[in-house]
């Protein structure tokens, strides 16, 4: 709530506060007659408006605290879920944040896997089932365009990529020609494509290209987290 629209509500709220309580007013408004007529005292009259104003006022500013309370965004709990957006940095190594791998160098992980994936589900999947394994450094990069920089820039040992169900935009042509540029930029880097197993052109393109070795395998949407990780592992 902003601050002219909380104003002129509360004014509003007051106005039929003083309405609902008007029956003070209508009270001080008689024995203000009986003044004028029998020369009565006005402390009754003056007694009955302050009551009228007083009350309506503190009701007015009780109502209006409760509904901004009530307004007020509640704070958002703890997520504990390790496959949740939020809690992937745990597990997942950002490409735009991690640095060049040097597998040569102490204490570096013996081998890092890019996951070229629109579905953050799969990351975390995969980032779950090979959490425990020191031997391997998952990259996540959503974005089809920064797939050059996150595996060319870092001795990347394999990648998944992701092929769109829709086969528009990074459908099986352009996750082809995404394959065919890595063969050419990474070549010691092993290709393994996800495809959607009811879109039999992308399936068949798949099988092309793996005969023609310009992807080392392809698995399917419908392939357990386990069995794509063992791919990953054995390639």
């Amino acid at each position: 709530m902003n601050r002219r629209t909380g104003a002129r509500g509360f004014f509003l709220g007051l106005g039929f506060t003083l309405l609902w309580q008007s029956g003070w007013a209508a009270f001080a408004l008689i024995v203000w007659l009986l003044h004028r007529w029998k020369g009565s005292s006005l402390f009754l009259c003056w007694a009955a408006l302050g009551i009228w104003l007083l009350s309506s006022l503190v009701a007015t500013v009780l109502l209006h605290a409760g509904a901004v309370r009530a307004e007020a965004p509640a704070p958002a709990p703890e997520n504990r879920n390790p496959y949740s957006a939020d809690n992937a940095q745990v597990f997942l190594g950002v490409a735009n944040d991690a640095a060049p791998v040097d597998p040569s160098a102490p204490g570096e992980p013996a081998r890092t896997i890019v996951l070229i994936v629109w579905r953050k589900p799969i990351a975390q999947g995969l980032a779950q089932r090979l959490r425990d394994d020191p031997g391997i450094h998952l990259i996540f990069e959503p974005s089809y365009s920064r797939a050059h920089q996150a595996v060319c820039s870092r001795a990347t040992g394999a990648v998944l990529i992701e092929v769109a169900e829709s086969g528009g935009q990074h459908g099986i042509s352009d996750c082809l020609a995404l394959c065919a540029h890595l063969r050419g930029a990474a070549p010691q880097c092993k290709l393994l494509l996800m495809c959607p197993e009811r879109d039999r052109a992308a399936v068949a393109r798949a099988v092309e290209a793996k005969r023609l070795g310009h992807i080392d395998d392809f698995v399917f949407y419908d392939s357990s987290i386990d069995y794509v990780a063992s791919k990953l592992l054995a390639m």
